[in-house]
């Protein structure tokens, strides 16, 4: 949920930082190119301007001169008379324009506002024509030029508009991931709690039974006369004693978090010892074990918690043949992984109770914990494996243990 919760922060903010960053630099860089327009634009009318007066000193032909641009200009003799106009009621008549303010360029612009009260550019520059240097007031309309600005500013709207909504958006979405982590943990722990219950009552169960087993026999053992009958007694205690220390043993191998101290080990002799410690039990079985091992592999372990994994394993193995039959144990090595076979020829496990075996206090016998395969797959996943199970009805059952090698 963190790593969510940083990307849902770190995708909108760069997206933020980099909006911004476009929307100051478009918005810092249309002023200038609007006075650039202006400037070309003028430049290029003053030039043409200059040109028909040279070509026509009558200035008759200037009268036809008009760009959409143009809101008026004036040619300024060196007197101050206005020469050409392009409202010709102001042609004769003496202008307060003079060469006053022109750079050494001979030439001088800015921003004013006219009479009417639109702001023009205005351009003021000398132009040469036979036989006198005119001062040129060019006006020029300013709109155009200004639809940079005003194109630049409805964008930079736009974006804020737009990165707003991705605010308002990604925080809605941040609230609903938040709400559904909560609902989701919320699920977990009635999961849990519901888990916990049930656990507790089949642990309840399998302590109780046990318990009162333990409380018979002994007051059966308080009102005994006989030695005899009194051992007798005494050895049932013991034996559902040992009971409930194997559940008890069994819960703290399926809880503990220390994994231990991991040693390269040689699975092959660690299968081999497990094997020579049930043989006896198996032959009891009349189960007969056969073990199929290549070179010896060797794999960082945890020897206790292997050795408990693969005699579970074996001892399944074994009680699902109770009228005997022949427990196959394979050990291969292959792409880095070592691979651990424990097959039987028992009566297989039914397909809708494949699902259920790992599930801890689960179990299809008359007896036991329902611990063991749990464990196994606990096991199997704390040293980075994995364990899956192979079982067809009427022909046995095969559990494949995963191992990752030693490097």
């Amino acid at each position: 949920m963190l790593k969510m919760t940083r990307l849902f922060i770190a995708i909108p903010l760069c997206f933020t930082l980099l909006v911004a960053w476009f929307g100051w630099s478009a918005w810092q860089a249309a002023p200038p190119l609007a006075a650039e327009n202006l400037r070309g634009a003028g430049l290029a009318s003053a030039i043409a301007i200059e040109q028909l007066a040279v070509a026509d000193p009558s200035f008759r032909s200037l009268a036809r001169y008009s760009t959409p641009d143009i809101a008026y200009f004036a040619l300024i003799d060196q007197e101050g008379i206005v020469r050409f106009h392009t409202n010709r009621h102001l042609i004769g008549q003496a202008h307060l324009e003079t060469e006053k303010g022109i750079s050494p360029d001979g030439l001088s612009e800015g921003r004013e506002r006219l009479g009417t009260g639109e702001e023009v550019y205005l351009l003021r520059t000398t132009i040469h024509a036979e036989p006198d240097d005119y001062l040129l007031v060019l006006a020029l309309h300013t709109y155009r030029a200004d639809q940079v600005i005003r194109r630049t500013q409805t964008g930079v709207t736009v974006i804020s508009i737009l990165t707003t909504a991705l605010w308002g958006l990604t925080i809605v979405l941040y609230l609903l991931l938040r709400r559904g982590e909560r609902l989701r943990r919320e699920m977990r722990r009635r999961e849990e709690l519901a888990r916990l219950g049930e656990m507790g009552a089949i642990l309840a169960h399998e302590i109780r039974n046990p318990l009162a087993g333990i409380k018979g026999f002994a007051q059966l053992l308080q009102r005994s006369d006989s030695l005899e009958q009194g051992r007798s007694y005494a050895g049932i205690i013991v034996a559902q004693s040992l009971r409930m220390e194997a559940l008890v043993n069994d819960l703290l191998a399926l809880v503990r978090a220390d994994q231990g101290e991991r040693q390269p080990t040689d699975l092959s002799r660690l299968v081999a010892d497990c094997v020579t410690l049930l043989s006896l039990e198996a032959a009891k079985q009349q189960v007969t074990i056969t073990v199929d091992s290549a070179a010896p592999i060797s794999a960082s372990l945890v020897v206790e918690r292997i050795v408990q994994m693969v005699l579970n394993l074996m001892k399944n193995a074994i009680q699902a043949m109770p009228e005997g039959g022949l427990l196959q144990i394979g050990l291969r090595q292959q792409q880095g992984c070592a691979y651990l076979t424990v097959s039987d020829s028992g009566h297989g496990i039914a397909p809708d109770e494949l699902t259920h075996i790992f599930a801890p206090f689960w179990t299809s016998k008359a007896t036991g914990t329902g611990l063991g395969l749990a464990l196994c797959r606990k096991v199997a996943e704390e040293h980075g494996g994995s364990v899956r199970v192979e079982s067809s009805v009427g022909l046995g059952t095969k559990f494949i243990v995963s191992l990752p090698l030693v490097s």
